[in-house]
C-alpha cells in the first residue's frame, strides 16, 4: 500500500480484475504449492508497471505518470476452475487532464503478468471507474473500432458477453438506461452488436466469467445495480473486454455519470462451449 494513505484517500480509485481460469507453468506450480516462490502478483505488477513507465516507486520519479500503485493481488488457485486470477488498485492521476481512463494500460500490465506465470483462458472482466476524470473518448473510439473490425467476418464464430453497469442510487442508471444503450451503439461504429439484456434478468454481477467477491468490495459497496446489455463480437480477448469497457465508460459519462461506476464485462456460457472463441492466452 502507499505510504501517503491519506492522499491516496483523496485520490481518485480505479480497480480492475480479470478472471478465468490460469494454468500455472509446471515449475512455478511446483514452487508455488511448496511455498517456495518468491514472487507474487503485488510485486510482478509492480516490474511490469515501472517497465512500461506507468509508475515510479522511487523518490524522483518521471512526470507524467498514468497512476500511483495502491494494491494488487490475485488467486491462481490450480482447479480448473474460474478464479480472479489478478487484480490491481490504482490511484488515477488528476494532472493529465484530456487522458482516457487507463484501462488498457492496467489491463496490459496484468496480462502480462498471467502470461508470464503460464497459460489463462480469459472469462470476465471488471472495473472500477472514476467517470469524473473521463474525456470525451469518442474520436479515440473509432480508431478502436477499426482495430477490432479486423477479425473474422463469419458469424460462428462471435461472441456474445454480457456487461453489466453499476453506480450509487443517485446516479439514476435505470432512468437512464435508453440513453446509454443508445451511446453505446452510437461508440461502437458497428464493430459490435448492443441490445438490452431480458428484463427478468437478475440484477447482480455474478455472471458467468466473474469470480466473487470482486476486487473493490469497499469502494463498491454503495453502488447499486443498473442495466445490463448483451453484446456480440467477433472474438474474445482481454483487449476486447476493455474496449467493451471504455464503450460504456464513455456512454455513461456522456449520459450524466460523474460518480465512481464499476463495470463487469463477462462471456456469455454459449461461447465458453466453443473451442475457438475462448483463447488459451500465452
Amino acid at each position: 500500500m502507499s505510504d501517503n494513505a491519506d492522499a491516496d484517500d483523496l485520490a481518485p480509485t480505479m480497480i480492475l480484475g480479470v478472471h478465468g481460469v490460469l494454468d500455472l507453468d509446471p515449475w512455478i506450480r511446483r514452487a508455488y504449492e511448496d511455498h517456495s516462490f518468491e514472487e507474487d502478483m503485488y510485486s510482478l505488477v509492480v516490474k511490469r508497471t515501472v517497465a512500461y513507465g506507468l509508475s515510479s516507486f522511487h523518490a524522483g520519479g518521471p512526470e507524467g505518470e498514468r497512476w500511483g500503485h495502491n494494491d494488487a493481488g490475485g488467486d491462481w488457485t490450480q482447479d480448473g476452475k474460474i478464479r480472479q486470477l489478478a487484480w490491481l488498485q490504482v490511484a488515477v492521476s488528476e494532472e493529465l487532464r484530456g487522458q482516457r481512463l487507463p484501462v488498457q494500460p492496467a489491463a496490459t500490465v496484468l496480462r502480462d503478468v498471467l502470461t508470464r506465470l503460464g497459460r489463462f483462458r480469459l472469462t470476465g472482466l471488471h472495473t472500477l471507474a472514476p467517470l469524473h476524470l473521463a474525456p470525451d473518448g469518442r474520436a479515440d473510439l473509432v480508431d478502436a473500432a477499426a482495430w477490432f473490425a479486423l477479425a473474422d467476418p463469419d458469424p460462428g464464430a462471435s461472441v456474445d458477453l454480457t456487461v453489466s453497469v453499476w453506480a450509487t442510487e443517485t446516479a439514476a442508471l435505470s432512468a437512464h438506461a435508453s440513453g446509454i444503450l443508445t451511446a453505446a451503439q452510437e461508440r461502437t461504429y458497428d464493430a459490435m452488436t448492443i441490445r438490452p439484456a431480458p428484463p427478468d434478468s437478475p440484477p447482480t454481477t455474478a455472471q458467468d466469467g466473474l469470480a466473487l467477491p470482486l476486487a473493490g468490495e469497499v469502494q463498491t459497496d454503495e453502488l447499486r445495480p443498473g442495466p445490463a446489455f448483451l453484446c456480440r463480437v467477433r472474438e474474445w480477448s482481454l483487449d476486447v473486454a476493455t474496449w467493451t469497457t471504455e464503450i460504456f465508460v464513455d456512454a455513461l459519462r456522456s449520459t450524466g455519470t460523474t460518480a465512481p461506476a464499476l463495470i463487469t464485462v463477462s462471456a456469455r456460457e454459449r461461447t465458453q462451449q466453443k473451442g475457438p472463441t475462448q483463447p488459451t492466452m500465452r
